[in-house]
């Protein structure tokens, strides 16, 4: 059965956003060859992604643009072409008209409808499932225990105040972290069983 992978960059003291969903606290952070590759390599061992409307409707066209872009970087070209390969599935709860026109509106009104979509879709064929955002959807997420592994790239930054990731407790076992000469730490993370958790 296919995992949901949610990647998602936060800050040192655990923040996804700024409170008014301020992300201008990453542009501190040095480019890195090796972050750069970790990063493609994750986006390549995912074929479809599924983010929250209306955040996707913004971010499918904006990497489309990047990947045409020639004053882009080159890491900045690469990761748009793998985001660009990837089957876009945005959530919504009620339907919506700005979908691209290489993406999906999948429709779920509530949670039980989320589990249910999120069930059926990873028992279809098919690479993993990536989750990279937006906050609420990661928040959803994590909540309904959908995640069944965390890529989290931790910037060498505090913020003091936004928006986390986690709403509740939720215990994790650690399965890998790396370090980068930029500061950034990726740290991988599964959650624990029902049974685990008894231990």
């Amino acid at each position: 059965m296919r995992k949901i992978i949610l990647y998602m960059t936060m800050s040192l003291d655990g923040f996804l956003a700024g409170p008014k969903n301020e992300l201008d606290w990453m542009g501190g952070t040095p480019d890195d060859d090796e972050m750069n590759k970790d990063v493609l390599s994750v986006m390549k061992d995912v074929d479809t992604g599924v983010i929250g409307y209306p955040t996707g409707s913004g971010m499918i066209p904006y990497w489309a643009g990047v990947a045409k872009n020639p004053s882009a970087s080159k890491a900045e070209r690469e990761l748009a072409r793998a985001i660009g390969k990837l089957h876009g599935i945005l959530i919504s709860t009620k339907p919506e008209e700005a979908v691209p026109e290489n993406a999906e509106l999948l429709v779920v009104r509530n949670d039980k409808e989320l589990v249910e979509a999120m069930e059926k879709l990873k028992r279809q064929s098919g690479r993993n499932i990536g989750v990279p955002g937006g906050v609420r959807t990661a928040q959803t997420f994590s909540r309904l225990g959908l995640v069944d592994e965390y890529v989290l790239m931790v910037h060498p930054v505090a913020i003091g105040e936004g928006k986390r990731l986690f709403t509740q407790r939720t215990n994790l076992d650690l399965v890998g972290s790396r370090t980068y000469d930029s500061g950034v730490i990726q740290v991988r993370y599964r959650p624990r069983t029902n049974q685990e958790r008894g231990k």
